[in-house]
């Protein structure tokens, strides 16, 4: 996702490896506004790194030149000082996020990835199975993420601004585990199963869809 990569970074690092893809622009520019949404939400998490600062600056620049300006202060208000009226501690806040529009987008992230490293096989666009966490600010990845991290082979080609690894466990009914590294401070674990999985979940979304196909 080219938004992931600030103006400055793409300049100063001669970012032109970025994996892409042949695909049908109504159904590329469907995920646009979820993609405007994702970036700006996990931004105030991004601050600390080269990358995160130049997407945090890049976010605050195009808020100043009337760019993004509903959606930035829509981001704004998921900010909760007093959540349903929580006292927290002296200068802490609750970020709240729209779960399905994060979910959504690195669903397609994943999906692509996924295309590109296993021969062109394509994960369903709706899988019910399909879970995604998101770890920043004060909210620690739990520890089988942080020893998944600490052994997976790295897969970004730049890693400051984005990596991810990934697994495949038979001895979990081929559960697939997912994680993606955004500016070196925010993790977003994915985890779902086989398109072969035969529990009932996964069956009964094949058969859907097969219904959903037939003429």
């Amino acid at each position: 996702m080219q938004q992931i990569f600030a103006p400055e970074i793409r300049r100063k690092y001669n970012v032109s490896k970025l994996i892409t893809f042949d695909v049908h622009e109504a159904c590329n520019t469907a995920y646009r506004s979820d993609e405007d949404y994702f970036v700006r939400t996990l931004m105030p998490f991004a601050r600390g790194s080269e990358a995160g600062n130049a997407m945090y600056k890049k976010v605050l620049d195009d808020f100043r030149s009337g760019k993004q300006v509903p959606l930035t202060k829509m981001v704004l208000q998921e900010f909760h000082p007093k959540p349903s009226g929580l006292v927290l501690p002296s200068s802490k806040v609750v970020k709240k996020f729209d779960g399905e529009r994060i979910r959504r987008v690195a669903w397609k992230m994943v999906r692509g990835l996924h295309f590109y490293h296993h021969s062109g096989q394509v994960l369903p666009e709706r899988w019910p199975t399909v879970g995604v966490q998101v770890y920043a600010g004060e909210t620690p990845p739990p520890q089988d993420l942080l020893c998944f991290v600490n052994i997976a082979k790295s897969r970004g080609i730049y890693p400051g601004a984005f990596d991810y690894k990934f697994e495949k466990f038979p001895e979990i009914k081929n559960l697939h585990y997912w994680a993606l590294l955004l500016w070196d401070r925010i993790i977003i674990r994915v985890l779902f199963h086989d398109t072969a999985c035969i529990c009932e979940t996964c069956t009964s979304a094949r058969a859907t869809s097969v219904a959903q196909q037939s003429p």
